[in-house]
């Protein structure tokens, strides 16, 4: 078609619906983002002192002026600068929306629009220079779909006056601002010292004067003066795919994070100016920082370069990067503040926390798998405690255990092939390896286990000797027996969830699973008819069965027991036995009267007869001393003469024991050193200690806790 045709041809320039953009503007959801506008006004300030003083911004000055902070609608904001003024250039960059006049300091030209969707009124007065004279400009600034920039004066003549801009803003124009803007002046300087703390710390900004309702606070001071030493840099650094970074670290008092999240900070710059903080305690480790002489100090480190500066969103609240991102960089950060700001503080931690680890594994032997620094490298930096570790470790435990249960179903498979592959014994050997050192593990678990319980049983029996009778013994006394085994319960009562929670093997190593037990019940509770209102401590039944369970939790009950063991608990240093029912084989013999012949009813109703022959183990824990060493002088002394031994005689078959606590004690701890040895866990021969004279003849020897 000829061009000529082309008479109504128009050519047509976009134009900007300002009302619908700041329709679409992301909304506030807490006091930081609520902030943003003003944050926006501030860093415009900061611009325009740069741009006027160049190198010398510190000279530059902004008043921050904030009244009625409480009240939404009548709040007033006022922001002052000593920048370089609104001139020509920089009043039509205001008033072009997406203006690239910042650009090459990181501005996106959409600041102000903020500004608009926060508030209800914003009116701005600036002076400023241009060929002719200085000169002043006024104008309010409207959320209106045309003529946003309202003028409110002629530019006239402002000779003496300084250049500057100041913008007033009033009113909290939506509810979603409204909401979250902080009502608190300290809430109000704790988000606005953070947001600019990078800059604050670095010193790179003019002076900064917030007056909250006539409440002063100076920045950088404020900050600076919670600065500990001299900045710590980094220098250029690569990190792979993000480029060349540096950091410029502080050391500062705790203060420094108040308002944030945790301790020590790592600030990511775009432009020189704070876009996101970063909690990075656990990246870091050490939880409080010393330096001159100061102690629990924290680290906050500014972070810069290209890559950040090219990722900011255009309101320049947050990086166009997935958190995934984030944290690499943040992780690749922290390892050059490790090494190169904090390596003597970092490495007294990594020597600290690798003890803490082996103090771990010595009390839960199943996590110490593999060597210490493999072991270590799986867990989180921050790993210190025993939940950390644990937390952290599970996995790969279960991953081992996964493993090793598949390389053994692969074994028995290959069992049922015809031909047996050549290395076969080598895959029987190794495997036959994993299943000893997982077991070794375990056991050394049982083993630490048991040897808290007896550290805790010894103090408790110190314990009670060390009062001499006072009047709340029995109440010390209740705590020795419980912990032994917990009084008043059945254990073939299946609903009680505490009865599986004895320590029963310290009195016999057969005793460690039983469930056919009554521990302080009364006899007429026990028995299906008859006994009496008395209470052993302690009676066990089905002794030739293991005293154990036969099928589930029922107790077998096709024969008569024909062996029980009933143990009484003395307190450990007790002198006094005048009573005529503190006589030992009385009170034994008691109880005998009433089960031999007799019936126990078990917790399902169901019958165990006590055969007439039945034997009687019969234990009596004490101490032999006071009254109770003379009343047991003509007793046989047992195998290492510190205990008595008496026959039961006529009727009653069996025997009475008298053990004292520190012979009970030893006795389990020498099993406890057994059981290491038998599993080749043991390190060192039991180191004995001298434990003062109870009874006649040699000290005891007492197994030193420690050595177990």
């Amino acid at each position: 078609m000829p061009v000529d045709t082309f008479r109504d041809f128009i050519v047509a320039t976009l134009t900007q619906n300002i009302e619908n953009r700041i329709r679409k503007l992301p909304k506030p959801s807490n006091a930081a983002q609520a902030l943003q506008p003003l944050f926006e006004a501030v860093s415009n300030s900061m611009y325009a002192i740069e741009d006027l003083l160049g190198t010398d911004v510190a000279k530059g000055k902004i008043s921050i002026r904030v009244k009625s902070l409480s009240d939404s609608d009548k709040i007033e904001i006022v922001v002052a600068d000593t920048g370089i003024g609104l001139d020509a250039s920089r009043y039509d960059a205001f008033c072009e929306v997406d203006t690239d006049f910042k650009r090459v300091k990181g501005g996106k030209g959409v600041g102000r629009l903020f500004w608009l969707d926060a508030f209800k009124s914003i009116v701005v007065e600036s002076v400023y220079d241009d060929p002719t004279g200085r000169f002043r400009r006024g104008f309010s600034f409207v959320l209106e779909h045309e003529d946003q920039v309202k003028p409110t004066r002629a530019d006239e003549l402002a000779t003496g006056l300084s250049t500057g801009t100041t913008i007033t803003f009033c009113g909290i124009r939506t509810k979603e601002y409204a909401d979250t803007f902080p009502k608190r002046a300290d809430t109000f300087l704790r988000y606005f010292s953070a947001h600019f703390i990078s800059d604050f710390l670095l010193g790179v900004g003019p002076t900064i004067i917030v007056d909250l309702e006539g409440d002063i606070t100076t920045f950088p001071n404020a900050v600076a003066e919670l600065t500990v030493g001299s900045p710590l840099e980094t220098g250029h650094f690569e990190l792979k795919d993000f480029g060349t970074l540096s950091i410029v670290g502080f050391t500062c008092k705790a203060e420094a994070s108040t308002g944030l999240d945790g301790k020590h900070q790592l600030h990511l710059l775009a432009n020189g100016r704070t876009v996101e903080t970063r909690k990075v305690d656990g990246l870091l480790g050490v939880t409080d920082l010393t330096r001159d002489a100061k102690n629990d100090l924290v680290f906050h480190g500014c972070v810069s370069g290209e890559y950040l500066d090219l990722r900011v969103n255009e309101g320049r609240t947050a990086f166009n990067l997935p958190e995934k991102t984030l944290n690499e960089i943040s992780r690749g950060c922290m390892e050059q503040v490790r090494t190169k700001l904090l390596p003597a503080q970092v490495s007294a931690y990594v020597e600290k926390r690798k003890e803490n680890y082996q103090s771990f594994v010595t009390r839960y032997p199943t996590f110490g798998f593999d060597d210490d620094e493999t072991q270590l490298q799986r867990v989180p930096f921050h790993a210190t405690t025993a939940e950390d570790f644990a937390a952290g470790l599970v996995k790969y435990q279960i991953r081992r255990e996964e493993e090793r249960q598949r390389a053994l179903q692969s074994l028995i498979d290959t069992l049922d092939l015809q031909d047996i592959p050549a290395n076969f014994d080598k895959t029987v050997s190794d495997a036959a390896r994993g299943i000893q050192s997982s077991e070794q593990l375990a056991l050394a678990q049982h083993v630490v286990r048991r040897k808290l319980a007896l550290e805790l049983l010894e103090k408790l029996i110190k314990r009670l000797r060390s009062r001499k009778d006072k009047d709340d013994d029995h109440y010390l006394e209740k705590t020795l027996h419980s912990f032994i085994c917990p009084m008043g319960i059945r254990g073939d009562d299946s609903t009680e969830v505490k009865n599986r929670a004895h320590e029963l093997w310290i009195v016999d190593e057969r005793l460690a699973f039983t469930r056919a037990f009554s521990s302080d019940k009364r006899l007429d509770a026990i028995m299906a008819s008859g006994g009496s209102a008395e209470r052993p401590d302690l009676l066990v039944w089905n002794l030739a069965y293991g005293l154990g369970v036969t099928e589930g939790d029922s107790v077998d009950t096709s024969e008569p027991l024909r062996t029980m063991m009933i143990v009484e608990f003395k307190r450990p240093g007790r002198e006094d036995y005048k009573e005529a029912d503190d006589q030992i084989e009385a009170q034994i013999v008691k109880y005998l009267g009433q089960l031999r012949g007799g019936e126990l009813e078990s917790f399902d109703r169901s019958r165990i007869r006590v055969a007439d022959d039945c034997v009687f183990y019969c234990y009596v824990i004490a101490d032999i001393v006071g009254d109770l060493k003379q009343q047991l002088s003509n007793w046989e002394t047992t195998a290492n003469g510190q205990g008595r031994i008496r026959p039961l005689k006529n009727q009653y078959r069996g025997s009475i024991e008298v053990i004292q606590w520190q012979d009970l004690v030893n006795d389990a701890w020498m099993r406890n050193r057994a059981t290491l040895r038998a599993a080749g866990l043991s390190r060192s021969r039991p180191k004995l200690i001298e434990a003062p004279k109870v009874s006649e003849g040699e000290p005891e020897q007492v197994f030193d806790p420690a050595e177990s």
